[in-house]
């Protein structure tokens, strides 16, 4: 068997592993999003006969529609936060040299390792230690130290394998230090920006050990409101219908983001 039979091969391997861990990736999203599309009382999958009155019962309760309100702001929030921190995090750690240099970024990055719930209990014995019961800031702290990881670990590796020299041309053309950033460090940053900001956002919006923890009835996120529903012993199709229209907000996200920055162009972050 030649070299280039063995190539064929391995990349018909690859592909059909590939194949078969996004279909059982999938399955759960499928299964979840297909119970909403149902006329059953219970939820049931299949779905004997479809119809959309889950999806108006779900439209219609409050206290998913106020969830995913709450989901939504605290994600985006977090998400400006995380972009905020990382990038004069990544400059620093890159482009200055400082003792201890390593350590600082290893704990910057070590939420990474950290069980949520861990993180969640120990955030809210902190709390009530001090007597501050669940302020709303606590919440939106937390979903910050959770993901900033991903951002600060994106745009590291952006910044790290970009060609830094051109920063240099462009100061020895007259450039000035906002100049630069602005004109070229940040365009050379905008892939990992746009992919660590992406990261945060899904995992503030998903969020469920930390969170669980630390919201209470006025700032409760969709997660924990469809786990809480879900621990009521309600199992009707209207938790199916909830989660697809969770679904869909991701799915708006994509487009959008594809629409203003192409999704393709994220590849550059895995080169």
């Amino acid at each position: 068997m030649n070299l280039q039979n063995t190539t064929k091969i391995s990349v018909y391997v690859k592909n059909i592993y590939t194949i078969i861990v996004l279909f059982f990736l999938s399955i759960p999203i499928f299964v979840s999003v297909a119970v909403g599309f149902g006329d059953d009382k219970v939820a049931r999958f299949p779905p004997r006969s479809l119809s959309l009155e889950w999806f108006k019962l779900a439209i219609d309760n409050p206290t998913f529609i106020n969830a995913l309100i709450n989901s939504m702001v605290l994600a985006f929030l977090t998400t400006i936060a995380t972009i905020i921190i990382s990038l004069p995090a990544t400059l620093a750690l890159v482009k200055h040299k400082f003792p201890y240099q390593p350590t600082l970024e290893a704990y910057l990055l070590s939420p990474l390792s950290l069980p949520g719930v861990l993180y969640g209990m120990s955030m809210l014995i902190f709390l009530g230690e001090f007597d501050l019961g669940l302020p709303s800031w606590a919440l939106l702290i937390s979903h910050i130290v959770i993901a900033l990881p991903y951002a600060l670990r994106t745009t590291l590796v952006i910044y790290r394998s970009s060609d830094r020299s051109l920063e240099e041309v462009g100061m020895v053309l007259g450039a000035n230090h906002w100049q630069t950033f602005l004109y070229i460090t940040l365009p050379m940053l905008k892939p990992g920006i746009v992919a660590g900001g992406l990261f945060a956002f899904l995992i503030s919006f998903d969020n469920v050990p930390v969170s669980i923890f630390l919201t209470t009835s006025n700032n409760v996120t969709l997660p924990v409101a469809i786990m809480s529903y879900l621990v009521g012993q309600n199992f009707d199709a209207s938790i199916g219908a909830i989660s697809a229209i969770q679904v869909s907000v991701v799915l708006v996200l994509l487009y959008i983001l594809d629409r203003f920055y192409g999704i393709n162009q994220l590849k550059s972050f895995g080169s």
